[in-house]
């Protein structure tokens, strides 16, 4: 994992957690548009990804909260308040690290969380519901590629992404299934912390009603939900990655003020 210092004094820290399949470069605009606005940033690759990723993801699911895990004590080592982003399935992820109470958590920042997805491998009949009878060793590509995350390819990105890997085993889906029901099915508790939940109108991967259904479930007592017409499912990488990340800044700022921590 690595630490991305605040540029000058620090008012809050940031735990990013990627999508699957990608790494945690794909964000280094974030990462500096974040650091640049004053706030430390925790981030790393999840198991199997990155450059001592795999190929084709067969990891437990397990392994990936354990990871997210470890990056969201480091960034409560910095003793600031802590904002967890999640993309994708990292968003999924981050969702679930909010439910542990010895996980400290000012507040919680969602883009395009993975709770039901559109696009499947089209290899795959049917639902993921419905992998119960393949082996688990056979592989589906879920066949992502740069015009179904963004209108806004990067030629640059595109032309050296050799960490992207959207392949995955029987496995692999049939674990996705069941921990993307635990957590979109868990009803919060009260004191959860803030929610802001960035959707793209235009994700052709993710369903954007399982995002509003979870985000609005009842007992979540504070919570934004915003949809960005146009974009695609990798808001940050869209033409209004500006507009997105002020949003978030404030949405940041906002439970700041409501901890006492800024006037």
């Amino acid at each position: 994992m690595w630490k991305w210092e605040a540029d000058g004094q620090a008012t809050a820290t940031v735990v990013l957690l990627h999508n699957a399949y990608e790494h945690h470069g794909r964000h280094a605009w974030l990462i500096e548009r974040f650091r640049t606005a004053g706030m430390h940033v925790i981030a790393g690759d999840l198991p199997g990804h990155g450059k001592s990723g795999t190929e084709v993801h067969d990891e437990g699911f397990h392994e990936y909260r354990r990871y997210a895990k470890e990056l969201i004590r480091t960034g409560m080592a910095e003793n600031l308040p802590l904002f967890v982003l999640g993309h994708g399935l990292g968003g999924v992820l981050a969702a679930d690290m909010a439910r542990n109470d010895s996980l400290a958590c000012a507040g919680l920042i969602l883009t395009s969380p993975w709770f039901r997805l559109k696009h499947l491998p089209p290899r795959m009949k049917g639902p993921l519901s419905g992998l119960g009878k393949i082996a688990g060793g056979i592989k589906f590509n879920h066949q992502i590629g740069e015009e179904l995350l963004t209108r806004n390819p990067d030629p640059v990105m595109a032309d050296s992404e050799n960490l992207y890997h959207p392949v995955a085993t029987a496995a692999w889906f049939r674990e996705l299934n069941a921990y993307v029901k635990e957590i979109s099915e868990f009803v919060p508790k009260p004191g959860s912390p803030p929610v802001l939940l960035h959707a793209a109108g235009g994700d052709e991967l993710a369903d954007l009603e399982a995002m509003h259904a979870w985000v609005t479930m009842k007992g979540r007592d504070e919570f934004q939900y915003k949809e960005w017409k146009n974009a695609g499912h990798d808001i940050f990488r869209e033409q209004e990655q500006e507009e997105v990340f002020l949003y978030t800044e404030a949405f940041i700022r906002g439970v700041l003020r409501s901890l006492g921590y800024i006037a």
